[in-house]
This record gives structure tokens, sequence and C-alpha cells, in this order.
């Protein structure tokens, strides 16, 4: 049986990507529980107040940045915030929530996909830099072709990513979700174990989240 010492993450600063969707936000409070210390990154300035005011209601120590726009540059906005903030991060959650984009296949891909691509670009090479990490993204299927595009297409960017910085220590994996409210804990209990110290031996995986 797993120790539970393995789940603790005392200390260590997580990034969240995603916002206080149900997703991110049932990964903060995992995070906030095993004493992390969390930066949750997202659009909505006054949604992330009332999150980061409940995990530091909770005792965590929590705050939220808000990503000005798009684009590779306002990502490296964001990771210069964090260092500033919390230091450098050992744990990278990019969980974007597929049902805020709720538009055309530009629009899925460009807050999905694209969104993604970005924050691996911006924070991952200095994890590399640091020599180590765990990242975890989030895999989205659906019942629309855009949706499952960028689910596919996250998962083949993770892998790649996971074999360039292998020998530095930097871990990355996917959690596989259909975004259903009863399998949210769940989705979100997969990327803390991923990103756990319980999963220390696993990189370029999927975990999938069945839908019931």
């Amino acid at each position: 049986m797993l120790g539970s010492s393995l789940f603790e993450l005392k200390d260590r600063v997580a990034v969240v990507l995603g916002g206080p969707d149900a997703m991110p936000a049932a990964v903060c409070r995992m995070l906030a529980e095993r004493g992390a210390r969390i930066a949750v990154i997202g659009p909505d300035e006054a949604e992330l107040a009332d999150l980061v005011d409940e995990l530091r209601w909770g005792g965590a120590e929590a705050v939220g940045i808000v990503a000005e726009g798009t684009g590779a540059a306002a990502m490296d906005a964001v990771r210069v915030s964090v260092l500033t903030e919390l230091g450098a991060p050992d744990l990278l959650f990019v969980l974007p929530c597929p049902g805020r984009s709720a538009g055309g296949w530009q629009q899925t891909v460009d807050s999905g996909l694209t969104a993604t691509f970005q924050a691996l670009q911006a924070f991952v090479p200095h994890m590399a830099e640091a020599g180590g990490g765990a990242v975890v993204t989030l895999a989205p299927s659906g019942a629309d072709p855009a949706t499952n595009a960028v689910g596919g297409g996250v998962t083949a960017l993770t892998q790649h990513y996971a074999r360039l910085v292998a020998g530095a220590g930097v871990r990355a994996n996917v959690v596989s979700w259909t975004p259903r409210e009863s399998t949210v804990d769940a989705a979100a209990f997969a990327a803390l174990y991923l990103a756990s110290d319980a999963a220390a031996s696993m990189t370029a995986t999927t975990l999938d989240v069945a839908a019931h």
C-alpha cells in the first residue's frame, strides 16, 4: 500500500493554470490539504480572488495571478509573477477547461492546445534547469471534433516534453478526462497522484478518468 507520505507536498510550489473552474479548483484544494504553496492562474481577477480567499481561509499559502491576454509573452509574464510571488515552481498543472470555450474550432484549439503549448514552453525549460519537477496536463475528450483534437494534441505534446526533459529530472504526464461533475474529484486526484512522489517513476503516461 502506498504510504501517505508519498502524497505530502509541504512547501512545494504548485502552479495551477485553468482558473477557478471545477477541476482546477479541486486540484487546488487537494494541494492545499497537503501543504503546497499555490499559484492559481486564470483570466478573471474576481473569480481568482474568491478561490484564493477560500484556500487561505483553510490555512494554505496561495496567490492568484491574472493572465493578461494570450500568447507566449503573456505566459512568460505569468512565470515571472510566480517567481516573484512564491519562487521557482516544483509542480505545474496545465488544466484548461473545455466548457469555458464553447466556440468554434479555432477558439477551442487556441484555448486548449495552444494555451497548453505556451504554458509548457514558458515553464518546463526552467524547471529542467532547476533540476526537477512534475508536470500534469489535461487532455479533454467530448462529442465534438475540436475538443477531441485538443485532447490528442495535448497528449502528444506532453509526451514530447516528457522525453525532452526526462534526463533533467522533470516528469510530464496526462489526465484524459470527459468533463462530468460526478468525476471532477476523481480527475483532480489523478492529477495529484501524477504530480506526487507516489508516481516518481512515471512519465509520458496517460491516466484515463472514465465518465459514468
